[in-house]
């Protein structure tokens, strides 16, 4: 970059900022991804305000970056409200019926701690996804239990992966176990794990292998034999206005990917690890030399980032979760689904990058069949 495109400048909403390339701006970026369309007269007359430089006869356009998410809305800093459309409202659908009530029941005897095993019964609803690779099955991918025919994962763990997806996994805590017992009463032990048959794979139709936008899809499955017993539960999903406006600063991830970056040390039992959400414009400043991760402010959240506390691989497709309460009970509803990251997970300053459940609940529940 040149030290003239460097130079600082105002922009129109009188914050200070630097003239460089669009492609450089995370803001802009942002906001151009996510602002309605087509533009208005008066959008298109403001952003040309940030215009501050044309290079090589105007083929190559410099701005005003603004430090701060673009304001059009005369007030205030932030995106317009026209352009994070309110989450569907579900209450009303008529697969409403398919998540059972029972869900997500939250055991207050544990507590949480970041990057520590599980506990045998904490999280029943988790689902592991089974590979044919030439060693054999192989587990890759994560999931949730949504209710006895369907497990929600993240597209990416469907699509142009290297192996087919042969079975689905539920009532697993460890891996190479072959029974999962209590430590202080090894005679309490889970029931043997269902190997579930896929009946049907169903991806988000825009989901885009490129920029991971709508990263999600549902498996159908074999049906799940004694749900809701304690040992294996549905997880909660936010489809209740209570829920959906929720406030939260942070939630939990599991799952039995790796524990460090470079998947030497093979993970046995369920792990479990507390992370903060952060705004999203933290994800699209880190992620920014990645051009093609388009991230949206809303159908996406950005989790963790602050150490070496991450999800990794083999975690996709596994839930983010927050404590709700739900159906007057302290319950546990999937906000998130693990999407994307950084190469080397727990690097910091590159927090995860999770597909929002909120806004796809309208397609998840179009897409449930009896």
């Amino acid at each position: 970059m040149s030290l003239e495109s460097s130079q600082g400048c105002t922009t129109p909403d009188n914050a200070k900022g630097q003239c460089i390339s669009i492609q450089e701006c995370p803001t802009m970026i942002d906001f151009l991804n996510n602002a309605p369309k087509p533009f208005s007269k008066e959008l298109s007359k403001l952003l040309n305000q940030y215009v501050c430089a044309y290079r090589d006869n105007a083929l190559f356009t410099e701005i005003c970056c603004p430090s701060e998410p673009i304001n059009i809305m005369g007030g205030g800093r932030g995106f317009p409200e026209t352009s994070t459309p309110p989450p569907p409202d579900v209450l009303t659908h008529e697969n409403l019926k398919l998540l059972p009530e029972e869900c997500g029941l939250i055991d207050t005897d544990y507590k949480i701690r970041g990057g520590k095993a599980a506990h045998l019964r904490e999280f029943p609803w988790m689902a592991v996804l089974a590979y044919q690779t030439n060693d054999g099955p192989k587990f890759k991918c994560g999931g949730s239990i949504i209710n006895e025919k369907y497990i929600l994962t993240a597209a990416h763990c469907i699509v142009a992966t290297p192996y087919p997806l042969v079975s689905v996994r539920v009532g697993e805590y460890s891996l190479l176990s072959e029974n999962d017992c209590e430590e202080s009463n090894p005679n309490r032990c889970l029931p043997a794990p269902q190997d579930l048959v896929v009946e049907k794979v169903t991806v988000h139709p825009e989901y885009n292998t490129t920029t991971f936008a709508n990263d999600i899809a549902l498996i159908r499955v074999s049906k799940i034999e004694h749900l809701d017993t304690g040992e294996l539960q549905s997880v909660c999903l936010p489809v209740y206005e209570d829920v959906i406006t929720q406030e939260y600063k942070r939630g939990v991830v599991t799952g039995w990917g790796f524990i460090d970056p470079y998947g030497a040390n093979v993970v046995d039992k369920l792990q479990k690890v507390e992370l903060d959400k952060r705004n999203i414009s933290v994800c699209v400043e880190a992620y920014k030399v990645q051009p093609t991760i388009k991230l949206s402010h809303y159908k996406q959240l950005c989790v963790g980032g602050y150490g070496i506390k991450d999800s990794c691989g083999g975690d996709s497709g596994g839930p983010f979760h927050v404590p709700a309460h739900f159906n007057d009970d302290d319950r546990y509803v999937q906000r998130g689904v693990v999407s994307i990251g950084h190469r080397f997970c727990g690097t910091s300053g590159f927090p995860g990058v999770y597909t929002n459940v909120v806004y796809y609940t309208k397609w998840i529940l179009d897409t449930l069949r009896p």
